[in-house]
């Protein structure tokens, strides 16, 4: 039988471990015998992730006129599913930090997928979709399949990372040629062991072909869009890059988004992004 990417989900299943606590609020937000209340006891039992979930609802990420001192008032003033967004959005980035990997420099990594989420984030908010964490969450997690294939089969990953250079292809074409799969792939069943909500799930597992969400067409197209115009913002700050896909148009359709709103939202977004670098990357990488 071939290799595929539940097979390579499943092999490191003991090494990228959501901590409990991360779960546990998982849990709670989709049973709703539990209140508000008792998510903020479970995460004060944790106080780092008190602290970093403190530091980022007093970042300019929200800007709150007042600050936010204590877990039950960020809950009130966030939202309970977007807060669980946002945890499991921090928390992933430090499940990752630690690992080793040569062929990729963590922190280019996740300032790639910080931008394609502070994006998400602003095309939702565009739209007045509510819940907006769960876009920036499924934007800063879009290309986690790649950590576990650039980790768990280096050679096999270097031989795709040269085709695409010297062919110029698109590297998830690559990987699908080379691996059988591609790393939006492996972060869907990722995500899917995870037990993370299926909106996260086939927004990362489709946010090349967004066209194939049946279930949340909204939430890959606005990924795969953001996806798009963070490569294209990263165009023109370094002026290299390895061949970027199209703009899928049916994404455009799907969401209603016109050239003109992803102007200003590129505009909007780059505002936001170094003081996001900072409070949600940097203490997890540096």
């Amino acid at each position: 039988m071939p290799f595929t990417a539940k097979d390579l989900v499943d092999a490191v299943i003991d090494v990228v471990v959501l901590p409990h606590t991360v779960v546990r609020i998982n849990e709670m937000v989709n049973d709703n015998g539990y209140s508000a209340a008792d998510i903020s006891d479970v995460i004060n039992q944790d106080p780092g992730l008190s602290a970093r979930l403190l530091r980022i609802a007093n970042s300019p990420f929200y800007g709150f006129p007042s600050r936010i001192d204590n877990v039950p008032r960020a809950i009130t003033v966030i939202g309970t599913n977007d807060l669980r967004d946002l945890i499991l959005a921090a928390s992933t980035i430090q499940v990752f930090a630690d690992l080793p990997n040569e062929l990729v420099s963590m922190e280019t990594f996740w300032r790639h997928s910080l931008r394609c989420g502070i994006i998400a984030r602003a095309l939702a908010t565009q739209l007045q979709k509510p819940n907006v964490e769960r876009y920036f969450t499924a934007g800063l997690l879009h290309d986690i399949g790649y950590l576990l294939i650039y980790r768990e089969l280096p050679e096999m990953a270097t031989q795709t990372l040269q085709h695409s250079n010297k062919n110029r292809q698109i590297i998830h074409i690559v990987e699908q040629e080379i691996l059988g799969f591609d790393h939006a792939k492996v972060g869907e069943e990722l995500l899917r062991h995870w037990k993370l909500p299926d909106y996260l799930i086939e927004a990362v597992g489709c946010h090349h072909v967004p066209s194939m969400a049946k279930q949340h067409p909204d939430d890959a197209a606005i990924v795969h869009i953001a996806n798009y115009l963070a490569n294209t913002m990263l165009t023109k700050l370094n002026g290299d890059l390895e061949e970027s896909e199209a703009l899928d148009i049916s994404a455009l359709q799907t969401t209603g988004l016109t050239p003109e709103t992803l102007q200003a939202v590129i505009r909007q977004s780059e505002l936001q992004f170094n003081n996001t670098l900072e409070v949600m990357v940097y203490d997890e990488v540096a």
